[in-house]
């Protein structure tokens, strides 16, 4: 049982841990770029494939540690922040 929900816990973290923490670079990335002066369609295409990269990195990443609580903390903390900057610098550049 204890296994079970192990594995189920893993599961979660790897799909909306990483997504989310996904999500936030995209929108961090893409909003970087175009403050750096990137047309915003080729910023698009240019975050989008190193998102899934990413990812991809962070999924079997949540199954090779030992230490899941970290792994949520790491998603978690990182979507939130990446999140909050994107939405910050996109406030600036559309003000």
């Amino acid at each position: 049982m204890i296994q079970q929900l192990s594995i189920i816990n893993r599961i979660a973290a790897a799909l909306v841990g990483g997504y989310a923490f996904t999500w936030g670079f995209t929108a961090l990335g893409i909003a970087g770029l175009v403050a750096l002066g990137v047309d915003f369609h080729e910023a698009e295409t240019a975050v989008l494939l190193l998102a899934f990269l990413v990812f991809l990195t962070l999924f079997l990443w949540v199954f090779a540690t030992s230490r899941i609580a970290r792994a949520w903390l790491l998603l978690g903390g990182g979507a939130v922040l990446m999140t909050a900057a994107a939405w910050a610098l996109q406030r600036v550049l559309l003000g």
